[in-house]
């Protein structure tokens, strides 16, 4: 044995200094010696003997009782024999051993050295390693990851019920206003000779239709704000269009409600702003929109409009204050408030209909110009709602804006487009039905194309500045919108570089109408359609007789 041993002593060697004990045994002879050893040994064995008896001395007295059955089988000669081999040279076990009346961890490696003639095992090594730091730090990392994991669970679960709890209220609030629609057009079929009545069945239609396509937008919103998708544009616009737009959108309801408007816009030095006027003016409406129905009747809604010193370069830092006197909020509300697919739940408002998206979405879009939103409220007594948002600041020559007429179903019935014609490309039959007659009513001469591949022939075929302008659907069969775009501004005709094409489509997101532009259209209208914006974009591209 000793011959051998000095063959493989190396052996101990090379397993460094963290394993303190190490053995070297004969499975033949159930003998071993110990190598290299601390003095006196640390686990009580004996020198040299028998491997068998003093091993399970061993296990018996130094061992914690869970550990030791697991330990007996695996340090058994029979068990070694049976797994230690020229390719599985290692066996290894973690178990918890007791020093100077101390648990600790240790890990034992059982090691192949080599096999007699026969091709048996002969000898082999039994090293043993203190573990105890590594097993509590990696417990207390896997402590840590546990508490986080459970933390993530939780905001899952917590975000998980908030969307059921939404989808839940939502499918209530799409079906409310869908009955209204649905409802009042068979109110309306049966009053056919009502005049009246009928006209009656398509206001409360037209309102219902509003308020559907809102809650559809926000639902559609919040998606691109959680999968960060949501982009925004940047177009020349002046502040005042955008508060009389504002107000426009919710001079109905103020009106019914009885309600006290007060706006003040003072100390602007820079009118003329860049930026995404959509997306302001939705934050602004839900922000509106909400002071008007938590305001009960004969109540005081005001906005407040100011530019405050700027801390950059060529940018306006504009401040907007909502403030009305209506039923507040809770303060354990105020804390959520921004956060999506939450409502507060409270019987004076249960009945008020919503996504419980708006405040989430208004958030994000300002926070996406590097501004913020600020909320106070005292319960019973009213909110205050102060938006700060930095916008580019046009150049001089940039700062002419066309105004639209205030009277747009005026601007249709006075045929002002007379003497144009437009081609109106849609593949959707009722779609077509309806943009044709909105285009003949405001005078127009309208040819229609039902793809985009029909579109570009009859441009092809048609004669120098035959029409005036082009609206464009997207999605189409045989080629869709941006191909036909395309294809129109590749033919060789001078015209046709400058020839307004327009979309006008339900891909209303902010990268859509870029997509538009790269493809050469002048400008992008998002269905359903807002007679306004159509009546401003044939005003602005478009020539008009008087």
């Amino acid at each position: 044995m000793e011959k051998t041993e000095k063959d493989y002593i190396n052996i101990v060697y090379a397993l460094g200094d963290e394993y303190i004990e190490n053995y070297y045994c004969s499975a033949k002879d159930d003998t071993y010696e110990a190598v290299r050893n601390r003095k006196p040994p640390l686990f009580c064995i004996p020198p040299k003997g028998t491997y068998s008896e003093n091993f399970a001395q061993y296990v018996k007295h130094m061992v914690v009782r869970e550990d030791q059955g697991i330990l007996t089988e695996k340090l058994s000669l029979s068990y070694i024999k049976g797994h230690l081999t020229e390719t599985n040279r290692k066996v290894a076990i973690e178990y918890r051993g007791m020093s100077l009346g101390e648990k600790r961890w240790y890990r034992i490696l059982v090691i192949f050295v080599d096999t007699d003639e026969k091709g048996e095992l002969e000898h082999f090594i039994v090293a043993f390693q203190d573990i105890d730091k590594e097993r509590k730090e990696f417990s207390q990392q896997l402590l840590e990851r546990n508490e986080a994991l459970q933390t993530a669970y939780d905001a899952a679960n917590y975000a998980n019920q908030a969307k059921s709890d939404f989808l839940s209220q939502m499918s209530h609030d799409i079906r409310t206003p869908m009955n209204a629609i649905m409802g009042m057009t068979a109110i309306a079929g049966t009053h056919l000779d009502d005049k009246e009545r009928i006209q009656d069945c398509l206001g409360k239609i037209t309102v219902s239709s509003k308020h559907l396509l809102s809650l559809i937008n926000e639902v559609l919103d919040m998606s691109k704000i959680e999968s960060g998708k949501m982009d925004l544009t940047e177009e020349a616009f002046n502040l005042t269009d955008l508060i009389n737009n504002l107000l426009d959108m919710v001079k109905v309801p103020i009106q019914e409600k009885k309600h006290k408007l007060r706006v003040n816009m003072h100390d602007i030095k820079h009118e003329q702003v860049i930026g995404d006027s959509l997306r302001i003016q939705q934050a602004f409406v839900n922000i509106m929109s909400n002071a008007v129905k938590y305001t009960p009747a004969e109540g005081i809604i005001s906005l407040d409009i100011s530019e405050k010193e700027s801390s950059r370069v060529n940018a306006g830092y504009y401040e907007f204050v909502f403030e009305d006197n209506g039923i507040g909020m809770k303060p354990e509300f105020i804390e959520h408030i921004f956060e999506p697919f939450v409502r507060a739940e409270d019987t004076r408002v249960n009945k008020i209909q919503g996504t419980g998206l708006g405040m989430s979405i208004a958030r994000s879009v300002v926070r996406m110009m590097d501004g913020d939103i600020k909320v106070e409220s005292v319960l019973g007594k009213g909110s205050r709602f102060t938006v700060n948002i930095f916008l580019k600041l046009q150049n001089p020559e940039e700062a002419s804006v066309k105004k639209t007429k205030e009277n747009t179903l005026e601007i249709f019935q006075n045929n002002e487009f007379s003497g144009n014609r437009v081609l109106l490309v849609e593949d959707n039959e009722l779609n077509r039905e309806i943009a044709a007659e909105i285009l003949t009513t405001a005078g127009l001469a309208v040819e229609t194309a039902e793809n985009g591949k029909e579109a570009v022939d009859m441009v092809a075929a048609s004669e120098k500045d035959y029409y005036q302008m082009i609206f464009m659907d997207i999605q189409m069969p045989a080629m869709n919108g941006y191909e036909a775009a395309i294809a129109i501004r590749s033919l060789d005709r001078e015209d046709l570089n400058c020839v307004p094409i327009i979309a006008m489509t339900a891909n209303a997101f902010a990268e859509d109408v870029e997509h538009a532009r790269n493809c050469g259209m002048n400008e992008h209208i998002a269905k359903p359609l807002d007679f306004g914006r159509l009546m401003q974009t044939m005003q602005r591209w478009m020539s008009v007789e008087k």
